[in-house]
């Protein structure tokens, strides 16, 4: 018997690796690449990272860049995670 299905796997992405946020109007970083500050976090699941939007301006559309040094490469993930943030 088991208890969990053998096709959940979790996956890690490199130590090395960064978030940042790019606003899709003006192509221009709100939150770029940082080795102290956007560094992804990771628990038993997953990489992961907190986003607070407080500081985004509003009804604006932004998209979400993941960066990570794989075998001496540093490659920057785009795949096209967009979202937009709305006067609530």
């Amino acid at each position: 018997w088991q208890t969990e299905s053998v096709y959940t796997n979790n996956y890690f992405l490199p130590t090395a690796s960064y978030w940042a946020v790019k606003d899709l109007e003006t192509n221009e970083y709100i939150v770029n690449f940082d080795s102290t500050y956007t560094k992804l976090s990771a628990d038993a699941s997953s990489s992961y990272f907190d986003l607070h939007m407080n500081f985004l301006p509003p009804e604006r559309y932004y998209t979400i860049l993941i960066q990570s040094t794989i075998d001496g490469s540093t490659i920057v993930f785009n795949k096209q995670y967009y979202f937009k943030v709305i006067n609530g």
